[in-house]
């Protein structure tokens, strides 16, 4: 039965800062049970990239190539101080925990299936970057615009340059990646949504701070003190919803319903962002990016 998941996630303070290890974690997506097994969706095969040098498929070799790409990518936002690197950052340590998470006996059910994702989640936003950086703007998605944008401009402080793209990246590519790779194992019916609750786990041992504070901004922290499991619990909420929009997408009976889910999509991921840009703006004149610009010159670029 198809069903309309009304979103019940709201942005919250701009207090709120990238987890840390020791930040409390409660699986309460896990108790959160699909809606559709539907095992005739379009499933997609491994794509090229996850190809090893002797043409097979290794979807490990394929996280090490995304990796190594997000590595270079990064390396040259931080060199010009580029405020679009601290999302690269924040994306960049999770990848390398999801990496160490992928290789630990029994963490996920199907590794093999998520490192696919993995990749496929990657390419989104390295789409999205290189339409941004070639000035194709009508190809950025406005989530990705508005959060360019506010990096390229200099208007948001450290978190707000983290969590827009982050914000963006969940909420905009995320529900189109899962409905694209399918939501259930054609082999055996089961959903992966297991599999995609587990993501949340590693997610909680994500901590960014002295990766920014080492490059980027001394002063960015973890926030005050409380708050940082809030923070978690809204990223797994933004993920919960994801799943739910990506339940809508391979429910949809017709290409027009399915293009007005995406158009649902685009605007739920840009309001999100709007969200978080008008709570994290620097109060000009009295505020701006001088003194953690000069920190970077010094220290990371």
């Amino acid at each position: 039965m198809k069903q309309r998941i009304t979103s019940f996630v709201f942005v919250v303070s701009a207090f709120f800062a990238p987890v840390g290890r020791a930040d409390p974690y409660l699986p309460f997506t896990n108790y959160l049970p699909p809606t559709t097994l539907n095992v005739e969706e379009v499933q997609t095969g491994y794509n090229d990239f996850c190809r090893d040098d002797q043409g097979h498929i290794n979807t490990y070799h394929c996280v090490d190539k995304t990796i190594r790409e997000m590595e270079r990518r990064y390396d040259r936002l931080k060199d010009t101080c580029d405020h679009r690197g601290l999302f690269a950052l924040a994306y960049l340590e999770t990848t390398y925990e999801y990496q160490s998470a992928s290789l630990e006996e029994g963490f996920f059910i199907d590794p093999e299936f998520v490192n696919h994702e993995d990749v496929i989640f990657a390419k989104f936003y390295f789409d999205a970057y290189d339409a941004w950086e070639e000035g194709r703007i009508a190809d950025v998605p406005p989530a990705w615009r508005l959060s360019f944008e506010s990096s390229t401009n200099k208007e948001v402080k450290t978190l707000g340059d983290v969590f827009l793209g982050i914000s963006a990246h969940i909420n905009r590519d995320l529900p189109i990646v899962l409905a694209t790779i399918g939501l259930t194992d054609p082999e055996t019916g089961l959903t992966r949504k297991t599999d995609h609750d587990n993501v949340n786990a590693f997610l909680a041992r994500v901590s960014l701070d002295p990766a920014v504070q080492a490059s980027w901004d001394p002063s960015f922290s973890s926030g005050i003190p409380g708050t940082s499991g809030a923070t978690l619990l809204l990223v797994q909420g933004w993920r919960e919803n994801a799943w739910r929009y990506a339940e809508r997408l391979v429910e949809a009976e017709s290409p027009e319903e399915e293009a007005a889910i995406i158009e649902e999509i685009e605007v739920y991921a840009y309001l999100q962002g709007v969200a978080l840009r008008t709570s994290n703006l620097y109060l000009a004149p009295l505020q701006n990016s001088s003194s953690r610009d000069a920190y970077c010159a010094t220290h990371g670029g």
